[in-house]
Parts: C-alpha cells; sequence; structure tokens
C-alpha cells in the first residue's frame, strides 16, 4: 500500500512540474487602465491627443479611444507609425506599458454625438 501511495504522489508531483513548465515565463497580470493612464500623461500621448484619447486639433492627434485597433495592431503603429507620429521603441516605452495604455483607451466611454453636445448644437443653429 506504501508503494502505491508514493507511486501516486510522483505522478502528482510530475504532473505539476509539468504544468508549470508550460505555462508561459513572461506571464504578467492583466493590462491596467489606472497604470494606463498614467503612462498616457507620463508618455506626452495627451499633448497630442488629448486627456483620454478624444483627439486634438484637427492637423495634430487623432481620436485614439475606442478605434477599433487590435492590441498588436496598436503597439505595431506606435512602433512604426505612418503618419506624423513619431516612433517609439521598445526601450522608449514598453509593450507592457503601452498594453495599459490600451486598456485605458478601450476604457473609455465612447463620444456623445454633436446633437448630444448643447454648446455644438446651439453653434450649428441659425442665428435670426
Amino acid at each position: 500500500m506504501k508503494t502505491g501511495l508514493w507511486t501516486m504522489a510522483g505522478w502528482m508531483l510530475t504532473a505539476a512540474m509539468l504544468g508549470a513548465q508550460a505555462a508561459p515565463r513572461d506571464a504578467r497580470p492583466a493590462s491596467d487602465p489606472v497604470k494606463g493612464r498614467e503612462a498616457f500623461v507620463v508618455y506626452k500621448c495627451a499633448w497630442c491627443h488629448g486627456t483620454e484619447g478624444q483627439g486634438g486639433l484637427a492637423t495634430v492627434g487623432p481620436r485614439v479611444a475606442l478605434v477599433p485597433r487590435s492590441l498588436d495592431s496598436f503597439i505595431a503603429y506606435v512602433r512604426k507609425p505612418a503618419a506624423r507620429m513619431s516612433a517609439y521603441s521598445e526601450t522608449s516605452v514598453s509593450d507592457a506599458a503601452l498594453e495599459d495604455i490600451y486598456a485605458y483607451l478601450r476604457a473609455q466611454p465612447p463620444a456623445k454625438a454633436s446633437k448630444d453636445i448643447p454648446l455644438l448644437e446651439q453653434l450649428r443653429k441659425p442665428k435670426g
């Protein structure tokens, strides 16, 4: 009976070790939108894209919050942008920081329609 018990313990230990080896070494916690907001400010993304990624002036940073882009596509674009934006290498902004920034941008509420913003509606109405 003792042999069977030791054999069972051996199998369980082996299974636990194999399971540990199968787990990715660089597994990190889920992205954090709070850290992403901090990184968005620290890396000066807000200067062009607005504090919530809503977009800046028409000729500067476009809206980046809730843009339908995957995380991989987002990181690739930040590394090698196609437009006027400067490129950010992994030494200047880590992938982990970009994951947090992405989580922050995805956590933003949808933009309001212009008809739902009273000041814009006032500007649209003809004076008379």
